[in-house]
């Protein structure tokens, strides 16, 4: 029986694995400059995490989420964001003593049942940080500005961020129920929006059927109160200052019920209709709602595979290094061992050369002919092959085949590495 990927879930290997990795590096790199910690947790978690943190009527917790209970009735779910499990963890493990300045970073799978597209998959990656215990607008620029800052540095200039300010509980009501009158007049609304206008009409601005019938929606800022309008003009201050262009973007609500006051979306037209990259906002009430204290916080999340997407459509190299691939064949079973020798010298002394591998050593593989073996190194893109030939083993040789140009010399044997 043959067996393949479930839907919606895809294999990494090679080079699309090796970007992956490369990104990780990159976002690792830029956390730790801005004090960011990284933290672990599990891939599943209590089911009710996600209901009450997210909410009962958003698209993930009603559609997406794998659910399952295990042996003792419990009522598990695969995590379909991070963030939740993320506030779970700095509750349980009281990181906000342990730290001090809690500011945490993960990178993982995530995972919700979405129909499969391009750039969506069932099971994805995501990059996130995490900001917690610190109210002040500047928290929310960074994230902004870490989220940027990640993009811009692996090549990415072309992107535009969207921000918007939801409001807090106190002044949401208000706009809550101008957009359930404005959308109640709406005629010939979707399905999923006329559920959405009782449970939360926020999430109707979040349509991407009816999305032309809104653009004279009522918009939030006329009903701000004074501490939200002044927060969301320090923020955009701050990230004028700090160079960040930006659009307004009164249509942006987010799906996830959790989100106060600043949201953002980072996107790139390269990506078309699935053009967001990363996205995040603050979450003051989170932390309290599931048990711990009042703790302001703010955070993003990137798409992983979704970037090197638009790395990809734009052509833009992420950096991967190419090491040289050095070839060692046999020309008989009788030398494997000695090409074995040589093979295991090379790659140990340059695992030692400061950790950085310089060279990729393969083989031998003293089975095949040496013609196969040849052709194996082309197939590998090989940039030399040294070649342990009986004549010149006997000499205390090999020959050295230089396979850009085709052209081959024979060496000591304690040479090899100085020419190579």
């Amino acid at each position: 029986m043959k067996y393949n990927a479930p839907r919606g879930t895809h294999d990494l290997w090679g080079d699309a694995a090796e970007k992956i990795r490369v990104l990780e590096d990159i976002c690792c790199n830029i956390f730790k400059i801005y004090n960011y910690k990284e933290i672990r947790f599990p891939t599943f978690e209590d089911a009710d995490l996600f209901t009450r943190s997210i909410g009962e009527t958003t698209d993930i917790v009603e559609k997406e989420m794998y659910v399952f209970n295990d042996r003792k009735g419990r009522r598990l779910a695969l995590r379909p964001e991070g963030t939740a499990g993320v506030v779970r963890s700095y509750i349980e493990n009281n990181l906000e003593q342990i730290l001090g300045i809690s500011k945490l970073f993960y990178m993982g799978s995530m995972f919700r049942y979405e129909r499969p597209q391009a750039g969506r998959y069932r099971e994805f990656l995501q990059i996130g940080a995490e900001y917690f215990n610190n109210p002040s607008p500047a928290a929310d620029a960074e994230i902004i500005l870490v989220a940027k800052e990640i993009l811009n540095l692996i090549g990415l200039k072309d992107i535009s961020i969207h921000i918007n300010s939801l409001g807090c509980p106190g002044c949401r009501p208000n706009f809550r129920k101008a957009l359930k009158d404005y959308f109640l007049n709406c005629k010939d609304l979707c399905v999923d929006c006329n559920k959405r206008i009782e449970k939360n009409p926020l999430r109707v601005l979040d349509c991407k059927i009816d999305s032309e019938k809104f653009k004279n929606a009522p918009k939030i800022e006329g009903f701000l109160c004074q501490e939200c309008s002044t927060n969301f003009s320090q923020v955009q201050e701050l990230l004028r200052i700090s160079d960040c262009q930006f659009i307004i973007d009164h249509n942006l609500v987010r799906g996830l019920d959790y989100y106060t006051r600043t949201v953002f979306e980072i996107r790139s037209n390269a990506l078309g209709a699935q053009d967001a990259l990363a996205a995040g906002g603050r979450y003051d009430n989170l932390v309290e709602e599931i048990g711990g204290p009042f703790t302001p916080a703010v955070g993003f999340a990137l798409g992983s595979e979704r970037v090197i997407m638009a790395l990809d459509k734009l052509k833009i190299n992420l950096g991967i290094n190419k090491n040289k691939l050095i070839f060692v064949a046999v020309s008989s079973q009788s030398l494997e061992k000695s090409g074995f020798i040589l093979a295991n010298k090379l790659k140990t002394l340059y695992c030692n050369a400061n950790n950085k591998y310089t060279y990729i050593i393969e083989g031998p593989f003293g089975e095949r002919s040496l013609k196969s073996q040849l052709r194996l190194a082309d197939k590998l893109c090989a940039d030399k092959v040294i070649i342990f030939g009986e004549e010149e083993f006997k000499r205390g040789c090999v020959l050295l085949k230089d396979m850009t140009n085709n052209t081959q010399s024979e060496i000591a044997l304690g040479e090899v590495q100085a020419d190579i």
